[in-house]
């Protein structure tokens, strides 16, 4: 075997040893599944306040979505925080809110005790 085929093998090996299928089902968010992608990330820091309500903007610059992709969040943080409902706003293919209900809660305590949202966005890269 040549340098060529052994290195041809290899890749294959390696391709078809890390493929995933990734299926999106939804009737707003479409694109052709070679395209197909998940994206994991964290936001914390940056809590703003409106009335009763605290936000975070969050990027999804880094995932490189050609749309809007599905996005959900979740509040992470080390005490109790069951009583807050949260919802996510997508704003842009690169960009959601997720904001909260949180009477009594300033942006600051929140940025001072490292309120924390959990994310995740799935879509299309073409």
């Amino acid at each position: 075997m040549t340098w060529f085929t052994v290195a041809l093998v290899a890749t294959l090996a390696i391709n078809f040893s890390l493929a995933v299928d990734i299926v999106l089902v939804s009737k707003d968010v479409t694109g052709p599944e070679p395209c197909a992608k998940i994206c994991f990330g964290e936001s914390q820091g940056t809590w703003k306040q409106n009335g009763h309500y605290l936000f975070i903007d969050s990027s999804l610059a880094d995932c490189k979505f050609a749309r809007q992709p599905l996005v959900s969040a979740t509040l992470v943080n080390t005490g109790d925080f069951s009583q807050y409902s949260g919802y996510v706003g997508m704003e842009q293919p690169g960009k959601f809110r997720y904001e909260m209900y949180a009477p009594g809660v300033s942006a600051a305590k929140a940025n001072a005790d490292h309120y924390q949202i959990n994310w995740n966005a799935a879509g299309y890269s073409c």
